[in-house]
């Protein structure tokens, strides 16, 4: 039978830039925004990957394709995410008893539009390497296949039936026999990006110096952007290239807490 061993050695390297510019708190709001700049290359990415059918990258490959050529393995980390960008921001309104606005207002006006506070959180990222498997022409009985690559990768993005061709699969083709495909173990395709913006608003409502109640409402992807899952990564099926799922469109959730 087929048997196989694993053993941990592979190797990896990550280089990246990464800022930070950040805001204290003061008159009533605070913030940061992060940046990375990263790259990161490994000839075995691991064994388990990333699975699901809203997920954003493919699981690699669990085995190097030609066992006696680790090397050629050589490819961008599965989860190389080029340009990350995440801020957040908490924002206490400068309206009510106390504050820059209606200072004075009566605890009544206070009660409608005092002690209110407004929470953003943006998360954009581009895309990620995709693997590409099939292809098996080699007769190793490799567990890990991949076609040839004939050149650069175009993205149509084109709609039908079936749904969203993501990438072009003129791009690759099957492999002589008694070889092993030259594409990369991860890539040259990349996947679709993630942009979210997620958004709460909250009013307090003091009862004493130590207890408060809070009405919020949190807005979870608020203008509703689709951030599209992984295509069909399989050479030689007849979706090859499709995305045809999505994650999670725009969720709205209301909570009421009492801090003590």
């Amino acid at each position: 039978g087929n048997v196989k061993n694993t053993a941990s050695a592979g190797n990896m390297n990550y280089n990246a830039l990464q800022a930070v510019l950040q805001k204290r708190y003061g008159n009533g709001l605070e913030g940061q925004v992060s940046y990375t700049y990263e790259k990161c290359m490994t000839n075995d990415d691991g064994y388990y990957g990333t699975w699901g059918t809203t997920t954003q990258a493919a699981p690699s490959g669990n085995y190097w394709q030609n066992l006696y050529n680790p090397a050629g393995d050589y490819a961008r980390c599965y989860w190389d995410s080029t340009h990350i960008i995440s801020a957040y921001a908490v924002y206490e309104l400068p309206f009510g008893r106390g504050k820059q606005f209606g200072h004075d207002m009566p605890e009544a006006a206070n009660a409608v539009v005092g002690n209110w506070s407004i929470n953003p959180i943006v998360s954009w990222h581009t895309g990620f390497p995709l693997t590409i498997s099939g292809g098996n022409s080699s007769g190793t009985n490799s567990p890990e296949n991949r076609p040839n690559c004939n050149g650069p990768v175009s993205y149509p993005k084109t709609v039908s039936v079936q749904g969203m061709q993501w990438f072009s699969p003129g791009a690759f083709s099957q492999p002589a026999a008694g070889t092993f495909g030259d594409c990369p173990a991860q890539g040259p395709v990349i996947g679709p990006g993630y942009a979210d913006v997620d958004i709460s608003m909250q009013k307090n409502f003091p009862i004493t110096e130590t207890m408060k109640v809070q009405f919020r409402t949190d807005f979870l992807n608020l203008f509703n952007h689709p951030n599209f899952a992984v295509p069909n990564f399989s050479f030689g099926t007849p979706t090859f290239g499709v995305i045809n799922s999505s994650q999670d469109a725009r969720q709205l959730q209301f909570a009421l807490k009492f801090y003590f």
